[in-house]
């Protein structure tokens, strides 16, 4: 009997298993409810993490690591507040955060060339889905594995400004604490926008 064709995920464009696909539709539902209607500026990653409470739409009361770093990007203050309520405010800013890997890398596809080569791979879906559904402003890119692909992005005629840090990626993934402060700090200054009224 023959092996019926593997499901590939949307998300990742690697061959899905049934609970691989429940959380891609999961972490979906929750992102697409802050989408904005007019999106003023795009905060594209390279790799979505791992952990519910680093994906930044978690509705969760927690956010950790990357999650927190765009709260403090977007100068949203947290405390007392619900992850509706910051969610809502995020978008009202008219900003949207999404990956190029849009599901966490598992432990067979780890590791720096073979990060690199998932994300090349999906690059043209990207593109096509900035061209044609999110049409950005401005495309802020926020992990420095994604600088060594801004030639790509530059030549993609995307329709929106490409927001750069001094000519790279802002690496909000750098694990050095200082230099991440540091980038938190340029990146909200790059994308400092009027809260809608």
């Amino acid at each position: 009997m023959h092996d019926p064709s593997p499901i590939l995920c949307d998300g990742c464009g690697r061959p899905a298993s049934p609970e691989h696909i429940a959380r891609r539709l999961q972490r979906l539902e929750w992102a697409t409810r802050y989408r904005p209607i007019h999106l003023h500026t795009l905060l594209l990653g390279a790799v979505s993490p791992t952990r519910d409470e680093e994906f930044f739409y978690s509705p969760g009361e927690t956010h950790t690591g990357e999650a927190a770093h765009f709260f403090a990007a977007a100068g949203i203050a947290t405390q007392n507040k619900s992850a509706e309520a910051i969610h809502s405010e995020f978008q009202r800013r008219g900003l949207f955060l999404t990956h190029v890997l849009e599901c966490p890398l598992d432990s067979v596809a780890a590791g720096a060339a073979s990060e690199l080569a998932a994300i090349e791979a999906r690059l043209s879906a990207l593109f096509t889905r900035v061209r044609r559904s999110l049409k950005p402003k401005r495309l802020a890119l926020i992990s420095g594995s994604l600088s060594a692909l801004i030639p790509k992005f530059g030549a993609a005629q995307l329709g929106c400004e490409l927001v750069l840090d001094e000519g790279r990626a802002y690496a909000l993934d750098n694990s050095n604490a200082v230099e991440q402060a540091y980038t938190v700090s340029r990146l909200h200054g790059a994308i400092a926008v009027p809260a809608a009224r």
